[in-house]
């Protein structure tokens, strides 16, 4: 799994992926999906959990790095960035509906 990227697993079971992935260009949707992440990102997530996210997904920095890093155990920051995931998933789920209608 590239780390710099998350999963569209996130956003459930509202990917139209019939429509998503048929023929044509996906640009658009795709740079608006990247601008829904990065919005949940900063209004969903607490300042801890989201520096957790950008040293994790855009950093490349490992677990055990950000943990010593800020003087925290591995199961503290294992826990953020689950915790981060699930926030996310819920955030954008909860706001696909309109994203998916325009």
């Amino acid at each position: 799994m590239n780390r710099a990227t998350f999963s569209l697993e996130i956003f459930g079971d509202r990917l139209p992926l019939g429509d998503y992935y048929s023929s044509g260009d996906n640009n658009k949707k795709i740079q608006q999906m990247k601008k829904a992440l990065s919005e949940a990102i900063k209004t969903e997530l607490t300042d801890r959990q989201r520096m957790m996210v950008t040293e994790f997904y855009y950093e490349g920095l490992s677990v055990t790095e950000i943990a010593r890093n800020h003087g925290l155990s591995k199961s503290t920051v294992s826990r953020h960035l689950t915790r981060s995931r699930e926030r996310l998933k819920s955030a954008l789920r909860y706001g696909m509906y309109t994203f998916w209608s325009n």
